[in-house]
């Protein structure tokens, strides 16, 4: 494309006019000022990407510019630009980015219930503790047991799904739970005591029964059982989770971090 000393187009090729879906006598003559194409006003600035829009997805375009100014001769060449269509190109990197961020979250998420899984809780918690190291903030944990009291066996993931979404829509903004085993979940709750841990789960089991299972499932023959450590000097993110499991196999349940 051509610019004169006006800074008005006086020349395209034909396929620009096919990248851009403007014919020459739309372009030619127009400047900056008056252009009255305003998903193309790109046409006009420097080297450089340029995104030009229509009312649709297919209309999208990516042009890659390129400026070059030839020797002072031609009043009507003052300016010539080159445009590279990069729109494959810019539309695999949204992709790829897209993509990527799906595996990032995939890598921290549990597949059945998206909860947190081990890896983010594990990390959640590391960082917990070095703050409460830091500033002698409380921190508890606790370890929640889905037990089956009829001994049935392998408790179905409808019912795992159910219970996790209990259990997270009881907790506070700050507080982060995970699923550590196929019915075990752990949940890190900063700036809570052991005593406040308590109260916590006590009201969460107290409202267990009215917790809707798909059938045939009900929450009488299910029992969540809990275990409780507070974090204290000189403990590390693994002896306050040995501690919570500890706890939990106090209460008759569990058998300790795998």
């Amino acid at each position: 494309m051509f610019f004169n000393r006006d800074g008005c187009i006086s020349w395209l090729n034909p396929a620009l006019e096919r990248m851009l879906g403007l014919t020459a006598d739309q372009l030619v003559g127009q400047s900056r000022e008056q252009f009255p194409f305003t998903s193309h006003r790109g046409l006009f600035k420097e080297s450089g990407l340029m995104h030009l829009f229509g009312s649709g997805v297919e209309q999208e375009r990516w042009l890659q510019c390129t400026v070059v100014t030839p020797p002072a001769t031609d009043p009507d060449m003052y300016q010539v630009k080159f445009f590279q269509d990069i729109t494959e190109l810019v539309q695999l990197q949204e992709e790829n980015q897209r993509l990527n961020q799906q595996v990032q979250e995939l890598a921290i998420t549990d597949e059945l219930t998206g909860l947190a899984n081990r890896q983010a809780l594990t990390r959640a918690l590391n960082s917990q503790v070095a703050r409460s190291r830091r500033y002698q903030n409380p921190l508890t944990l606790a370890v929640i047991q889905l037990a089956d009291r009829d001994g049935a066996g392998a408790i179905p993931d409808e019912v795992i799904l159910a219970v996790s979404r209990y259990l997270r829509d009881r907790l506070r903004w700050v507080d982060m739970i995970a699923r550590w085993e196929e019915s075990q979940f752990i949940i890190i709750l900063p700036e809570t005591s052991l005593q406040q841990g308590h109260d916590l789960m006590d009201k969460m089991l107290a409202s267990f029964s009215e917790l809707a299972l798909p059938a045939p499932h009900t929450t009488g023959s299910l029992a969540l059982q809990f275990g409780l450590a507070e974090w204290r000097k000189g403990q590390d993110a693994r002896l306050l989770m040995k501690q919570a499991f500890a706890n939990l196999a106090e209460n008759g349940a569990g058998d300790g971090p795998a």
